[in-house]
């Protein structure tokens, strides 16, 4: 019997328990490391100030930007006893429901931190570094899947003066209880996701609380007219917009922008200038904050706008890039998002086009595979872009991976991998030159989805407009129309048998219950 491949799987969240899921039922050896003690990646709660996590379960703090309806795995239904939108512990029960129903804990080693990962002498095989209960491991792999997110590494901005500050100085990744600031005034630098989870547990505790932010900024609310919003994307309406993205991408940005724009005047009416929300940069090249609280909190005036800040000039004292200067400020929480950490895969080479005074970019095909070795390793720690919901894409994403390592999926050479990531990076430079807003980890969405749907056999072409497209509408019409022009459930990934991974025999009935589910709103209560 022909010996099988070992494969070293890194963190225990969506992504991580996809693939080693994914890995071992295609036959791979499969082994997870997580540093925590528990399954769930950031939404299993952690008091380490430096693990990033989601805020625990509280009436003010993190609950999932999407409803119930478009998340959750590709096999395993979200249970009906969850909220429309899931809290942290809501979260972390359902990743550990599904762990043990596929029987995964047998295969993970909590507490386990990794160092690194290098090549053995011969260049043969991985070594994998791990701190396992603090005691230092050099672990042998054929392969590696690096799936401990994006969001690991906390990018903390340097101001001038910083030493002078006799107050509290963090990033919102040490941030954990409101209590520690009762009674107090903070800044809290940023206005995405984060910086709107951290305000909203502020405000009943501190004396005061300002926002300081150097641009406006897109919020989505997660209701719109009764409805989850994520309620409004389909299948459908992603393959135009993407279309569009692809072949008229100015026309592309100038109608996604009209179409923000008209959603933020819809949803929040005038808007003060003072709080300098717009002009916001487009959602073609940033992501948009879901932190709706910030805009009410500027209204009731619980809250109030900052401009940057620029430096620190005495103990309590904050000069703001307007001049404005605070003397009474007592700590100062830099909601300034992350950043990959590639200290652990330090064979990943990184670049610069031509015309980019950027940061470097990483040399990875397709933002996942490093083209010297992408065979054996993959790093879904770099981009949160490109994947229409982060948290149903996982198994997508596992089993494109899968199906590549096993021989399933062709992969071109390394010269043209090569080819491809100078493409990509000389695509990034020139949104660079557009905006210098953009996250340089940013995807041709049109390219990565298609390209990874290919990979992973999901069959989504039966979908679309060509032959196969209309073969299905012919044989099957209740079910295209719901897989196009309804709930886009992560079910529909696994529906289809292509002969690339396994299709869920319950698929064509969890897709049906979902819709039926929806059918309950509009709520009047819920704006």
């Amino acid at each position: 019997m022909k010996n099988q491949l070992t494969v070293a799987v890194i963190g225990a969240g969506p992504s991580g328990l996809s693939m080693l899921k994914t890995l071992r039922e295609d036959g791979f050896k499969v082994t997870l490391y997580e540093r925590r003690s528990q399954v769930g990646g950031l939404w299993a709660y952690s008091d380490d100030p430096t693990v990033t996590t989601a805020l625990r379960c509280t009436d003010m703090t993190t609950v999932a930007n999407i409803s119930k309806y478009t998340c959750g795995m590709t096999d395993f239904p979200m249970p009906e006893k969850y909220p429309h939108h899931l809290s942290q512990a809501d979260f972390q029960e359902y990743m550990e429901l599904y762990a043990k129903h596929y029987d995964m804990l047998k295969d993970i080693v909590f507490n386990a931190s990794l160092k690194r990962v290098i090549r053995n002498d011969d260049d043969t095989k991985w070594l994998v570094e791990v701190t396992i209960d603090g005691k230092l491991q050099t672990l042998e792999y054929d392969k590696v899947a690096f799936c401990h997110g994006y969001q690991t590494k906390a990018k903390m901005p340097q101001f001038e003066g910083q030493e002078k500050f006799e107050g509290t100085l963090i990033h919102s990744q040490g941030y954990r209880r409101p209590e520690d600031f009762k009674d107090k005034k903070v800044v809290v630098v940023g206005v995405g996701s984060t910086a709107g989870d951290v305000i909203a547990e502020l405000i009943p505790f501190a004396a005061k609380v300002y926002a300081s932010h150097r641009r406006g900024f897109l919020v989505i609310k997660r209701w719109r007219n009764g409805s989850p919003t994520d309620l409004l994307s389909t299948r459908r309406r992603r393959q135009m917009a993407m279309a569009l993205q692809s072949n008229f991408p100015n026309f592309s940005r100038f109608i996604a922008d009209l179409g923000c724009r008209f959603l933020v005047r819809s949803n929040w009416g005038k808007l003060d200038p003072a709080w300098r929300v717009t002009p916001f940069p487009s959602p073609t090249i940033s992501l948009p904050s879901t932190g709706e609280n910030i805009i009410e909190s500027f209204k009731d005036g619980t809250l109030t706008s900052l401009h940057g800040l620029k430096r620190f000039v005495g103990p309590r004292s904050i000069e703001f890039d307007d001049g404005t200067i605070l003397d009474d400020i007592d700590a100062v929480i830099s909601a300034t998002g992350y950043e990959a950490d590639f200290t652990v895969a330090p064979f990943v080479e990184q670049s610069r086009p031509a015309n980019y005074d950027g940061p470097p970019i990483a040399r990875l095909w397709m933002n996942l595979f490093p083209p010297k070795y992408a065979d054996s390793i993959c790093l879904l720690c770099y981009s949160g872009f490109g994947k229409n919901n982060g948290f149903s894409f996982s198994d997508v994403l596992s089993m494109a991976v899968s199906n590549i390592w096993r021989g399933v999926h062709p992969i071109p050479s390394r010269e043209e991998m090569e080819r491809k990531v100078d493409s990509q990076q000389e695509w990034v430079a020139s949104k660079w030159r557009y905006s210098r807003t953009i996250d340089p980890s940013m995807v041709k969405q049109w390219e990565f989805q298609g390209f990874l749907h290919d990979a992973a056999g999901t069959g989504m072409e039966n979908l679309g407009w060509g032959l196969k497209g209309w073969k299905f509408w012919f044989e099957d019409r209740e079910m295209y129309n719901l897989m196009n022009n309804g709930v886009e459930t992560a079910h529909a990934f696994r529906y289809f048998e292509t002969g690339k991974r396994k299709a869920w025999p319950g698929a064509r009935e969890a897709i049906i219950q979902a819709n039926k589910a929806v059918k309950m709103f509009p709520i009047k209560e819920m704006k």
